[in-house]
């Protein structure tokens, strides 16, 4: 799969690169909401993950920009404070939400789902 990573944190961006490139999958990283909208514009990716409070454009912003242009792609949000993302507007839109700091088993896991669920379409 290729798989677009959003988040401002360095080390989050390395952690989830490595282990999703182990995993065998493409990786690209954008360190905002904004940047990662001009990527989905001129890449395609299969999986979204994404966190919540970022500069520019924020994780909910950017949720809700992907949904208009791609309904189904799956979307796996990574939050410190998940439950606030899950009463949003769009808490409904992710796939899956993690809750920083995450284990990589839970990204592991999260990303088998995700997988399934592609293949069975």
């Amino acid at each position: 799969m290729r798989i677009l990573v959003v988040d401002d944190e360095p080390m989050v961006q390395l952690l989830l690169s490595q282990t999703l490139e182990e995993a065998g999958h493409v990786v690209d990283i954008a360190t905002n909401g904004a940047d990662a909208l001009e990527l989905l514009r001129t890449h395609t990716y299969d999986l979204l993950f994404t966190d919540v409070h970022m500069p520019r454009l924020s994780g909910i912003d950017l949720v809700r920009a992907v949904r208009q242009s791609r309904p189904r792609m799956p979307i796996i949000v990574m939050d410190s404070y998940p439950d606030l993302f899950a009463e949003s507007d769009v808490g409904a839109e992710a796939f899956a939400l993690l809750a920083k700091p995450f284990d990589l088993c839970e990204v592991r896991r999260a990303l088998q789902a995700v997988e399934k669920t592609i293949v069975a379409r």
